[in-house]
């Protein structure tokens, strides 16, 4: 016979996680630990870059000739010393100072090509897998033209014909990297317009334009978040690379692939003037890429397995 305290229990309730438990259950999987070094190494170099004027007690374009080209501080065969960390350049001044200001400048230009780049290709995406036929097609010919075209020669010769301006960096960095977004998100768009969800929203009356924007671009999303970061540090490259070429930021300004060119000639003499710069731009786009890697990983439902 089955007691009456028995029969009105009620079921347990499972204990609630607590933050340590959710901290260890997060970082058991698949993509946790690629996403926190990436996050904590570009926060690093990020939060450096904004301290610059604490961490520095120099101006980036200040030059002092009595103290040209000495090493970092233990290089101490080309005077290096605690007063210039990572020595000076070709014009006396100070390696890390202007690393960090070139960081500011980098990742600013970066941060803007990138909006123009989200904005336009998801927009670009979106339209292409919503309404299909002859606007897909026309917009992706549109998107093979730039994928198969050199976009680096493209990039000169607008530069060579115009000023070297912001704006016109920021557009160059911008048209750079929109085609990636909109394969993508048209790639995704088109998967989720076969789905019941989407049916049963057109039964219902909704048009293109709401579907999209209000049931298929949420599920979208995460392949756009990870798709910016990983672009984010191609900008960064693409943006050194115009800079190396003489084409981006002008002097006096300090820009990592400016850094990077006055360097060229003291390659041999003063190896720190181009190393240095090289290596910001390395960790910085490293950082983003480990990121990206995690995100991708936690983001992705079919990689989502408890290591």
């Amino acid at each position: 016979m089955i007691s009456s305290t028995s029969q009105n229990a009620e079921p347990m309730a499972p204990p609630a996680r607590t933050p340590s438990g959710r901290w260890t259950a997060f970082t058991a999987r698949r993509g946790a630990w690629p996403l926190l070094l990436g996050t904590a190494l570009f926060l690093a170099i990020v939060t450096a870059a904004i301290a610059a004027p604490l961490l520095t007690p120099y101006e980036p374009s200040r030059n002092s000739l009595a103290a040209r080209l000495h090493g970092p501080f233990w290089d101490q065969a080309h005077k290096g010393s605690l007063e210039h960390i990572l020595g000076t350049d070709g014009l006396g001044r100070d390696m890390l100072t202007r690393i960090l200001y070139g960081i500011r400048v980098s990742l600013t230009l970066a941060a803007l090509g990138l909006v123009v780049s989200v904005s336009l290709g998801v927009g670009v995406g979106l339209v292409s897998g919503l309404f299909g036929g002859k606007i897909d097609q026309a917009l992706m010919r549109i998107v093979d033209v730039q994928l198969a075209f050199p976009y680096v020669v493209l990039a000169m010769a607008i530069v060579t014909a115009t000023r070297t301006s912001i704006p016109i960096l920021i557009l160059l960095l911008g048209l750079a990297g929109w085609v990636y977004f909109a394969r993508v998100v048209r790639g995704s768009v088109l998967q989720e317009m076969e789905k019941d969800y989407v049916k049963a929203a057109e039964v219902l009356g909704a048009g293109k334009l709401r579907i999209g924007l209000r049931y298929v671009f949420p599920n979208v999303l995460p392949a756009v978040v990870v798709i910016a970061t990983l672009q984010f540090s191609a900008l960064i490259i693409f943006e050194a690379t115009l800079s190396f070429l003489g084409l981006g930021i002008q002097p006096p300004t300090p820009s990592l692939g400016g850094m990077m060119l006055d360097g060229v000639q003291y390659i041999a003499s003063a190896w720190w003037v181009i190393t240095f710069p090289g290596l910001a731009v390395l960790f910085t786009t490293l950082g983003l890429n480990l990121m990206s890697d995690g995100l991708r990983q936690l983001l992705d439902p079919r990689l989502q397995t408890v290591q």
